[in-house]
């Protein structure tokens, strides 16, 4: 039986269908869970806060705190917080306010029926991690469409959409984390960018810059089609000046929304003022950053950060051969914008094509994911010198 289950999931894996995708990514989190929950029931907790945190007057509320008490950690502390009381404290505003928001709303609206059985913290933890697990199987669906878009090769898709789903940051897909909702808004974006619908991908951007701090790196894409741009004479580069501009504001909108809200908080508001406020550029997420949680350029190259260093390392290195592999394939196109390339242009770059007397047929080289090299390698050289690098 075991065996014919697996045989009708191998055939249907075979064909270029997005639903056994989405039925893995839903067995995954499942398997997270399990773990999550073997772990937290049989080895001590350093951290007892969630249980401090949730006074259980119930068995069923009792059981719920053994159930999901794995999944509230570190950062997921502070969403829950947020969605629930708002931002109180000045270190809050490093954590962004969309998925507080659609927290609370999915624990007021649709969850709250429960609030008769558990505790409302319950509640929005609850809710938080069912958007979070919701989140990632739609952002596995995403990333195989959009991989898929641009290698028209399924084959490809499937392998980009497992090794998703195999993520070494599973656990941080399935808490009350930003993670999951932003991955799926940032593919979804970065399929209607390959679709040449840009005004959509500025406007769901605008939300992802308003769920991670990352997502204002999107607009390198609206640039780097600008910077390719090299026809149509001076009245179309006007055009794609100010459409780029715009597109970018659009993107940007997330995070000035947020900084404006701090700053009105904290430089009108508040007195005294906070001392950011006087800045040439009073960012208060740099500030944060900073002051908080030692973020920065070079601030985390500490000797007893060596062990995070090296927790990091894997990932590091894989990123470093994934970009070196793209870019030495054809160093040309990767310095040039794509507008000059070694290897001869083919209608089908999914076929084998023959570059510097190499045979080559993984749609890995294609063209098309020449702006994700450029992101990849822009956000390594951001983790490895300005965050907590682990």
């Amino acid at each position: 039986m075991v065996s014919l289950s697996a045989d009708r999931l191998h055939l249907r894996l075979l064909k270029p269908s997005v639903k056994p995708i989405l039925l893995l990514a839903i067995l995954s989190r499942l398997f997270v869970w399990i773990l999550a929950f073997l772990s937290s029931y049989l080895l001590d907790d350093y951290d007892s806060a969630a249980d401090v945190l949730f006074q259980a007057n119930s068995l069923l509320q009792k059981l719920f705190n053994l159930t999901f008490r794995a999944f509230l950690r570190w950062d997921a502390f502070y969403f829950l917080h947020l969605a629930e009381e708002g931002y109180v404290y000045e270190q809050e505003h490093a954590f962004f306010p969309v998925l507080p928001l659609v927290i609370r709303f999915f624990g007021n609206y649709v969850l709250w029926p429960l609030e008769w059985l558990l505790l409302k913290k319950q509640v929005l933890l609850l809710a938080g991690i069912l958007v979070s697990n919701f989140s990632f199987v739609c952002a596995t669906g995403m990333i195989y469409k959009l991989t898929l878009s641009i290698s028209n090769d399924h084959k490809f898709s499937l392998i980009t959409a497992l090794f998703y789903i195999l993520t070494p940051s599973n656990i941080f897909m399935s808490s009350l984390y930003a993670e999951s909702l932003f991955a799926v808004l940032s593919f979804m974006g970065m399929r209607w960018v390959m679709q040449g619908n840009f005004w959509k991908a500025a406007l769901v951007w605008s939300v992802a810059s308003g769920v991670r701090s990352n997502g204002i790196t999107y607009i390198g894409f609206f640039v780097f089609e600008l910077l390719k741009s090299h026809a149509g004479g001076c009245k179309h580069l006007i055009k794609k000046i100010l459409s780029t501009v715009l597109y970018s504001f659009v993107t940007l909108l997330g995070f000035i929304i947020f900084e404006i809200f701090g700053y009105y908080k904290y430089c009108h508001l508040h007195s005294p003022k906070r001392p950011w406020c006087d800045s040439y550029v009073p960012l208060n997420y740099s500030f944060i950053q900073k002051h908080y949680w030692s973020c920065g350029f070079l601030s985390y190259y500490e000797v007893k950060q060596i062990p995070n260093f090296l927790l990091a390392s894997p990932m590091i290195a894989l990123s470093l051969c994934g970009i070196y592999t793209y870019s030495n394939f054809d160093w040309q196109r990767i310095l040039s914008l794509g507008l000059q390339r070694t290897k001869p242009l083919v209608k089908d770059e999914n076929q084998p094509t023959v570059a510097k007397g190499k045979t080559v047929t993984s749609p890995y080289f294609n063209s098309k994911i020449l702006p994700f090299i450029y992101l990849w390698a822009v956000l390594l050289f951001y983790a490895i010198t300005s965050m907590h690098v682990q």
